[in-house]
């Protein structure tokens, strides 16, 4: 397979694990509304990293870290499910600017890592990783291969990031305030439901 056709179809995938509406898309909706552009790029960057990680493991066929992933999903639901309860309540205090408000690079970065975190411990993108790859039949990977599939994955998931943040910022000049405000609590019981929902799975496993 030519590394063109390999980097097209790692691009694929990380759109496909990127897409599906979940917690990282409501935080992204959410923070786009509040900062803009720039929003949606911190939150897509901390979910780009966390898939690429994942796309390296199944680059490089390692069959084994994949089983114990999904072994320890329990936690992981748990983990993630807690950490989802404590960005809703922490969203829920935070205000609705109606412009684009200005962020510290200590806040960057804290938010780049906080979604990294929910990333790497959403028990559905590890098995969405395991679900596409076995698929279309990944095997191990080595050097070139495996490089191109982490910067597939990493350029997929950010054009998502990148597309979903145009159109919120679009959508937004033309909201007024009070919807924004209605967004916003909208989004914060979508995440806590997200949370209680895997709280409560990981408990009844």
């Amino acid at each position: 397979m030519s590394i063109l056709l390999y980097l097209f179809k790692a691009w694929m995938i990380g759109i496909a694990i990127a897409a599906p509406v979940g917690p990282i898309g409501m935080l992204c909706i959410k923070k786009t509304l509040e900062l803009g552009i720039k929003g949606a790029l911190l939150v897509g960057l901390g979910a780009a990293l966390a898939d690429s990680v994942y796309g390296l493991i199944a680059a490089l066929g390692l069959t084994a870290v994949s089983h114990i992933m999904t072994q320890v999903a329990g936690a992981l639901k748990l983990i993630g499910g807690i950490f989802l309860l404590y960005l809703a309540y922490k969203e829920a205090k935070s205000g609705v600017a109606s412009n684009e408000a200005h962020v510290s690079e200590k806040s960057r970065i804290k938010l780049v890592s906080e979604v990294f975190f929910l990333t790497l411990t959403n028990p559905m993108t590890i098995l969405s990783f395991v679900g596409i790859f076995a698929s279309i039949g990944a095997g191990s990977s080595q050097g070139l291969e495996s490089i191109t599939m982490v910067v597939g994955i990493f350029l997929g998931s950010m054009t998502w990031w990148c597309v979903l943040g145009t159109v919120i910022t679009k959508i937004k000049h033309n909201l007024p305030k009070i919807w924004l405000e209605r967004i916003k609590w909208v989004s914060c019981f979508i995440l806590a439901s997200f949370g209680l929902v895997a709280i409560f799975s990981s408990l009844m496993n």
